[in-house]
Parts: C-alpha cells; sequence; structure tokens
C-alpha cells in the first residue's frame, strides 16, 4: 500500500487533471473500492490523513503551493497551475518513465533546480549537465569558457570535448563570489536525479575530481554539493543522501526558492492530463 503522502501525491495530480474539487468522501470511495477487503475498514481514516497532509503542505509552501484544502476537499488555488513547479515535479514524481521525455527530465527539470539552487545559494548559476549544447553553447569547449568566467583562477582549460559526449556527472554549477572575485568563493555542484525507482544510486556516481580535471588549477574555494529529486523526500531518504558537505533538495524546498515554471513544461503538462488521470491511487 503506498503512504499517505504518495497517496496524496496522486490525488494532487488527479485533481489537476479534472479540473475540480477532490471531496474527502470520493477519496474514502475510491481508497474502498481499491482496498482489499482487509483494507476497506482504513479507508474513511487514510482518507482524513490525506486531507491533513494537504493542509501541512500549503502551511509549509503557502504561495508555492497551487492547492487550498478545508480539511474536507482539495481543489485548485492557482490561476496558472501548469505553470507552477510543483505540479510539474508531481508529473515527472507518478506518470510512466514512458511518458516522460529526455528533455523533461535533463532540460527543464535541471533548470528549475539551477533557479531554485541561486536562489538559495545567492551568486550566478550555469546548467552543466547534458544535453548542454545550445545557440549559445555549440561545443564543450565553450561551456568550460563560461566556467572559467564564473571561477577565473581555473584557467586555462585542459579539454575541449566531453567524456562520450556527455558531461562530468554533475548537472548545475553555483558560484558565489565577493566584489574583488578573488578567491575563496563559495562554490556548489550539483546533481538531479528524476527516476523513483533508480535515485538511490544518483548523486556522487561520479566524483567532483572528474569535472575539477578538466582545468589546469584548482578551485581553492569553499566547495559543496546537493542533490536535487522532483518527490518529496522522507527521512529514510534525506538519510541516505546525507553529509557534512551535500544539501537535500526536494521537491518542497526545490518549489519554495523556484514556484514558477516555463511555458514549455506547462505545454507538456496540458498534453498530460488523459495519463494523470490513470495513475494508479494505491
Amino acid at each position: 500500500m503506498k503512504s499517505i503522502a504518495e497517496i496524496a501525491d496522486v490525488v494532487e495530480l488527479k485533481t489537476w487533471a479534472k479540473g475540480q474539487p477532490f471531496t474527502i468522501s470520493a477519496l474514502k470511495e475510491e481508497l474502498e473500492a481499491a482496498f482489499s477487503d482487509e483494507d476497506v475498514s482504513k479507508a474513511e481514516a487514510i482518507a482524513q490523513n490525506v486531507m491533513d497532509e494537504f493542509q501541512t503542505r500549503q502551511i509549509l509552501l503557502d504561495g508555492a503551493y497551487p492547492f487550498f484544502c478545508d480539511g474536507y476537499k482539495v481543489q485548485l488555488d492557482h490561476a496558472e497551475p501548469a505553470r507552477t513547479t510543483y505540479l510539474f515535479c508531481l508529473a515527472l514524481s507518478l506518470l510512466p518513465a514512458a511518458e516522460i521525455e529526455n528533455d523533461q527530465r535533463s532540460v527543464q527539470f535541471e533548470t528549475i533546480v539551477m533557479d531554485a539552487a541561486k536562489q538559495f545559494f545567492g551568486g550566478s548559476a550555469l546548467r552543466i549537465g547534458a544535453p548542454w549544447r545550445s545557440a549559445e553553447i555549440p561545443d564543450y569547449g565553450t561551456l568550460l569558457d563560461k566556467v572559467i568566467e564564473l571561477i577565473p583562477n581555473l584557467g586555462p582549460k585542459l579539454r575541449t570535448t566531453a567524456p562520450g559526449g556527455g558531461d562530468a556527472g554533475w548537472d548545475v554549477l553555483i558560484v558565489k563570489t565577493f566584489r574583488d572575485n578573488l578567491y575563496p568563493r563559495l562554490i556548489a555542484l550539483g546533481n538531479c536525479a528524476t527516476g523513483r525507482r533508480d535515485w538511490k544510486r544518483k548523486g556522487m556516481e561520479v566524483q567532483p575530481t572528474l569535472f575539477w580535471s578538466y582545468f589546469n588549477h584548482a578551485h581553492l574555494s569553499v566547495f559543496l554539493t546537493f542533490f536535487a529529486v522532483p518527490f518529496a523526500m522522507d527521512e529514510d531518504a534525506r538519510l541516505r543522501k546525507l553529509s557534512d558537505s551535500t544539501l537535500t533538495m526536494d521537491r518542497f524546498r526545490i518549489c519554495e526558492y523556484a514556484p514558477t515554471a516555463t511555458d514549455d513544461v506547462a505545454e507538456w503538462l496540458q498534453g498530460k492530463r488523459d495519463s494523470a488521470l490513470d495513475v494508479a491511487l494505491v
């Protein structure tokens, strides 16, 4: 059986997809229909706990939460819910893997994480994960040049091609410096994972030393890493990635600092309403 938080996620996604409120009585009925005979008696208590979960979330996220719950029903409370990071993260967490293209997993999610990390840490931000090619960054050498612009004492670069055409195992770079633009700075490298089943092996599968080896000199700065996922991390999940120099960012932390998604995200979400309705409640 899914946890209260997981059931709450599904109800939120379905509430958006249907475009109408989801009442506690309707939830109780759907739970009873989905439960085995031995679990039917739990439906009412679980439905109330799910409503309580919604109220906890709206207190935690305030204006970044696109729903409202009065304890008896949950409903949309945002003029453009498809342009919210919260709904995008829900979709990444719940839709079947085949429904989520690489652009959503990489460029769109990593860009949102980059924005959230920039708001949290301050400073400048650069997305360094594959696919990195764009009009501004035609080749990997150009990307590394942009890293050197943020951390001048690194240069010059020692390579101009990406390993295997991909990246160095990291997705986001944050650099916060002083007006003198001298070391030491605050530097953070971030890694993102969207797969609900394989995220546990993400985060430090490649040590940062590989990325720093692409430059002639050391960064000479205070260095941190962070790990971002689109779902809510429970205590076990946080402990798996806990270290003295690693910060975790789950859906709630990301939405707190980057609540608004792009038009591209909204367009993708609008095409996933039917798939959202098919997500199993339990």
